[in-house]
């Protein structure tokens, strides 16, 4: 037995069911986890040859025993193990689950890779391949006498093939059937609270943790089987204390996420904590920040147009408390912007200066901002704006009222959609009377919002945390266009949602960059709908319809390896190592793509694999057969072929290297005799 600290601590608490125990403990040992684990199995007073089972095996260092000379409940048995538990994770687990292929690496790499998740939990099904546990949501039950509330399992008897029953979501609540949280977590919470008796302990858990700041995650991509309450009568005995009790400490005082309508319909509250997970692909290096006032970094994307420049940074130097970085990032403007840009750096120790010296598109130029910024929000904004009195303590309060918010907005003249105000009553050629209008404005509308599927890339605030999710802005937009469009969807599909702050104004004079350097703005939109379009696998008729098809990327989620957008190198966060089962799943994700016909996406994914896991042989050949099967002109044959002769450069006998490049061989000879 090695004496390192193993990853995971499996507290497994039984009383009887010993054939149960079996089937559960060899599953364990049988399925190969690139983990070092523990298994503590806590005897509840069995009496049907479980604790001699349990010292046979003890014996053959399969586990640890703990044996109670009673049943002391599931809390108490968990506890005991977990006192004896020397993991950095503690798993609690029924000795009525059947553990399978890749069961526990999600749960693992979660906390791993997550530092603000403390408990995740896993996909639980029947036999008969229905869902048992798809996450737990907390439900509010009014016509209940007494009036109470109860966690509630999510897709509970839905098929497991049910779209979107395997997308990660974060929830208040995960069951203690299979719950892994962190030891140091587990210690500080005292574990389960003793008081319940077999029910309600694993919600209560989950609650506290949440209290304490922790997010819980059902990790759909973990599987395994649960025969479901198999320890007899004794399971349910204290059923209606253990909801008097819950009840007791909890009504009131958490915030339910479903509402029972009626005899079956549930109907989400204003509070609903449920929503989509992705776990984050960038490190933090920066230190926790410990200011009352969180700090924004403004990212101003500048490329000629010094009129406009100028206003704008005059504005921001006006209206913006000094804490926050003011960064502008030049796209290879003329000279008489560079000079300005340097005075400004010279002159007001909040802003930096950062020069590309070559015009890197605006998803570009925006993502070397996001890369030197430091603060906690961060504000993507136009040259051609003007900012108003208080702009950025509005634009920042949603995101610090909701921390289920990623995206804030505000109000303006002139753009395309729902933030544009029919009527301003200022000049705006000439600004005048503008502070008053955003004066009376903020008066009227203070501290609302509305919600947004989408908001507009001239003014864009966002949380840290979101960029560390799914990355920067797409660069494949080029010069510009539905790059912000294309940002909310990934937002929203990594589980933040987006507001337009409408107490918050701020004067855009529109495009001033794209007239500045006599660029056509309607051509460039036409063709960056059409990147838009194929990216998302959308008809081509979408901009007309303005149908997305939402439902379809709902069912399938955040997909890292097609939403996260690399970023430029940062002294203020890592990319985040991939481990090689997710690597496995992306590429499973893109061959499935490539049946569905989506090419393209298929392309992304494989090229995404290769990048962070180049020896990958199988994305390596399924990428060149991608580059082969879409090749137009002769290089993606070209490119094809170099791919797989690296792969039997390394290894002369990978088989399917071998096939695809005589096929591609036999086609290129069947075309010369077409020919």
């Amino acid at each position: 037995m090695s004496s390192q600290r193993p990853d995971v601590s499996i507290v497994i608490p039984v009383y009887n069911k010993l054939e149960l125990t079996k089937v559960c403990v060899d599953s364990i040992h049988e399925v190969r986890v690139p983990y070092t684990y523990e298994i503590i199995v806590v005897d509840n007073g069995s009496s049907d040859g479980t604790a001699e089972w349990l010292a046979e095996n003890e014996g053959r260092g399969r586990l640890r025993a703990i044996n109670n000379p009673q049943n002391l409940g599931f809390s108490q048995g968990c506890n005991l193990g977990a006192k004896a538990a020397t993991g950095r994770y503690t798993l609690l687990l029924n000795n009525d689950m059947e553990v399978l292929p890749g069961w526990l690496e999600p749960m693992v790499s979660c906390l791993d890779q997550d530092p603000t998740v403390g408990i995740a939990g896993a996909c639980l099904i029947f036999a008969d391949q229905t869902i048992q546990h798809g996450g737990v949501a907390l439900v509010d039950f009014p016509k209940k006498q007494p009036h109470i509330i109860g966690g509630m399992h999510l897709s509970y008897r839905k098929p497991l093939n049910m779209p979107g029953a395997r997308v990660n979501h974060e929830v208040q609540i995960v069951t203690g059937a299979c719950l892994m949280i962190r030891s140091e977590l587990y210690a500080e919470l005292g574990g389960l609270n003793e008081e319940f008796w077999n029910g309600n302990e694993d919600v209560d858990l989950c609650l506290r943790a949440g209290e304490l700041g922790w997010r819980v995650v059902y990790m759909g991509e973990s599987l395994v089987y649960h025969y479901e309450s198999q320890s007899g009568p004794e399971r349910w005995k204290e059923t209606e204390a253990n909801i008097a009790l819950f009840n007791r400490i909890w009504f009131g005082r958490a915030r339910p996420d479903y509402r029972l309508v009626g005899e079956d319909d549930m109907e989400p509250t204003a509070e609903n904590q449920v929503r989509f997970y992705a776990s984050p692909q960038l490190r933090s290096r920066l230190p926790k920040p410990v200011a009352e006032k969180p700090r924004a970094s403004v990212i101003v994307l500048t490329w000629n147009a010094l009129d406009y420049t100028r206003q704008c940074a005059e504005s921001l130097l006006t209206h913006t408390d000094p804490r926050h970085e003011l960064i502008f990032v030049d796209n290879g403007s003329r000279q008489d912007t560079l000079d300005y840009l340097a005075e400004l750096e010279a002159q007001f120790g909040q802003v930096k200066v950062i020069c590309n010296g070559e015009n890197r598109g605006f998803a570009g130029g925006n993502n070397v901002g996001l890369a030197a910024a430091t603060g906690e929000y961060l504000c993507l904004l136009n040259s051609d704006t003007v900012v108003t009195d208080g702009w950025l303590d509005r634009l920042m309060r949603p995101l610090e009222d909701d921390p289920r918010l990623g995206l804030v907005g505000p109000v303006t003249n002139q753009i395309t959609g729902g933030q544009k105000l029919p009527v301003v009553t200022y000049d705006e050629t000439t600004l005048e009377g503008l502070p008053q209008f955003a004066d009376q404005l903020a008066a009227a509308k203070a501290g609302e919002t509305a919600p947004a599927l989408w908001v507009v890339g001239f003014c864009l605030l966002m949380r840290r945390e979101v960029m560390l999710r799914i990355g920067g802005l797409d660069e494949s937009y080029g010069l510009g266009n539905y790059e912000d469009t294309d940002f909310c969807m990934r937002t929203f599909l990594s589980g933040f949602g987006a507001v337009v702050a409408t107490d918050c104004f701020i004067h855009h004079y529109g495009s001033r960059s794209f007239v500045d350097n006599s660029l056509d703005y309607g051509e460039m939109l036409d063709e960056k709908f059409e990147v838009f379009r194929r990216k998302w696998n959308l008809a081509p008729d979408a901009r007309t319809t303005g149908d997305f098809q939402l439902n379809r990327l709902i069912e399938r989620g955040f997909v890292p390896g097609l939403h996260f957008q690399p970023m430029p190198e940062s002294l203020h966060f890592d990319l985040v190592p991939l481990e090689m089962w997710q690597a496995d799943k992306w590429v499973t994700a893109g061959e499935e793509d490539f049946g569905a016909g989506y090419l393209d996406s298929a392309r992304r994914l494989f090229e995404a694999v290769l990048a962070r896991c180049p020896e990958h042989s199988q994305a390596a050949n399924d990428l060149a057969v991608v580059l082969w099967q879409t090749d137009s002109d002769g290089t993606g044959v070209a490119a094809a072929r170099k791919i797989l002769e690296g792969v039997l450069e390394k290894n002369p006998n990978d088989e399917s290297a071998q096939w695809n490049m005589a096929e591609i061989e036999t086609a290129e000879a069947e075309a010369v005799e077409v020919s």
